[in-house]
């Protein structure tokens, strides 16, 4: 929620770039480690992991599909709209 809207604005990327690159810049530091650690404590269970793993491929796959074929500004107010519905939401809560 901090980083694409700071992408877009403070380094003039594309909705999309911003999206992408912050995609990118997450997963090796924060999955891979943390995965790593909690399955060598054995808090790991790999069958639902690799079922939700699947899905996560599958929507992640689609919905960048569909991201990068919808116009930056369009793309820009929908996740506008998706960050006023969290803050809403966290100051009615």
């Amino acid at each position: 929620m901090i980083i694409v809207p700071a992408l877009v604005f403070l380094f003039g990327l594309s909705q999309q770039t911003a999206q992408g690159t912050t995609i990118a810049l997450m997963i090796p530091p924060i999955g891979i480690l943390a995965a790593w650690t909690y399955y060598q404590k054995g808090f790991v269970d790999v069958k639902i992991a690799a079922l939700v793993c699947l899905g996560f491929v599958m929507g992640g796959y689609f919905g960048a599909k569909l991201a990068t074929s919808v116009p930056s500004v369009m793309l820009e107010k929908i996740f506008g709209g998706i960050m006023l519905l969290v803050a809403l939401k966290m100051l009615l809560a």
